[in-house]
């Protein structure tokens, strides 16, 4: 009889499907067509990402505004084609008059009539928030995203949490993602490793930091990628990064049940700034 079971065991370990590393590509301030669509910034970094994938929207999909004709136009041609398996939160430019009501129609509310969610992709979760509200519809975002938390406390699986305006970033917009201090805060509490920004034209990273923006080896890892097609208006003040590029192009994740890869990829292909790190929850409490 212990034979028996112990065959079944070691035959359902050999059987079991061994995790596959989900890859995702990850871009906010994406289209914006002054000329043909073909030859636009979204169009070049569209053409990075393969079809199917799993894809990042930071906000601001579609200037000067994310209105149905503009969207159709611009964004639908390039980045549209990966609609199906697309993640995104809103930018400022996704707001029309004060709404995100056709941000909603078009990219699906992960929450019903809400503009943040939480989601899983592979075995990671993925939690989306709205940088734009304040107010009220912050103190609710915020009470939502705790109770999230609280949710999937101790469950190990590996956190990733996207917002449009930067909590930290040494660019013309330093400051403009302050509003989002206790969402960094709640997030590192819980173990989560990655925050994904855009809002600056450029593309930033930072090894880990705490929510003021110190170095701290088990702290949260920022990437501001604000570089998917947009005029690159945007430049650093400060060498306070781990890398910097005024490029358009895409950030790789490669998210494992434990660990994470991450690559920038110029349009031109060049890949730069890459790296691996194990998740925090994916590791025991020390003792």
């Amino acid at each position: 009889m212990l034979c028996a079971r112990l065959c079944t065991l070691v035959a359902l370990l050999v059987t079991a499907p061994a995790a596959i590393a989900v890859e995702v590509y990850v871009a906010g301030d994406i289209a914006e067509c002054n000329g043909p669509v073909e030859k636009s910034g979204a169009a070049a970094t569209a053409r990075l990402i393969p079809d199917n994938a799993t894809v990042f929207v930071l906000g601001d999909s579609t200037y000067p505004f994310a209105d149905p004709p503009t969207i159709a136009r611009c964004y639908a041609p390039t980045w549209g084609r990966f609609l199906a398996h697309t993640y995104a939160v809103p930018g400022n430019h996704d707001y029309i008059d004060g709404s995100a009501v056709e941000f909603l129609r078009y990219f699906g509310a992960r929450v019903p009539r809400r503009t943040w969610f939480r989601a899983q992709v592979g075995d990671w979760w993925v939690i989306g928030l709205d940088s734009n509200i304040n107010g009220p519809a912050m103190a609710r975002q915020q009470r939502w995203l705790k109770h999230e938390l609280a949710t999937i406390a101790g469950d190990g699986r590996c956190i990733v949490a996207l917002w449009h305006h930067a909590l930290i970033s040494t660019g013309l917009h330093k400051g403009d993602g302050a509003a989002m201090k206790p969402a960094w805060q709640a997030l590192d509490a819980a173990g989560a490793d990655i925050v994904l920004s855009g809002h600056e034209h450029f593309y930033e990273s930072f090894d880990p930091l705490d929510a003021d923006g110190k170095p701290r080896p088990d702290g949260i890892r920022e990437f501001v990628v604000g570089t998917g097609g947009a005029r690159l208006v945007d430049f650093s003040l400060s060498t306070k990064h781990r890398d910097y590029g005024r490029v358009h192009g895409v950030l790789e994740l490669a998210l494992q049940a434990d660990h994470y890869r991450f690559a920038f990829r110029n349009v031109d292909g060049t890949l730069r700034d890459e790296g691996t790190a194990t998740c925090r929850r994916s590791q025991p409490p020390p003792p």
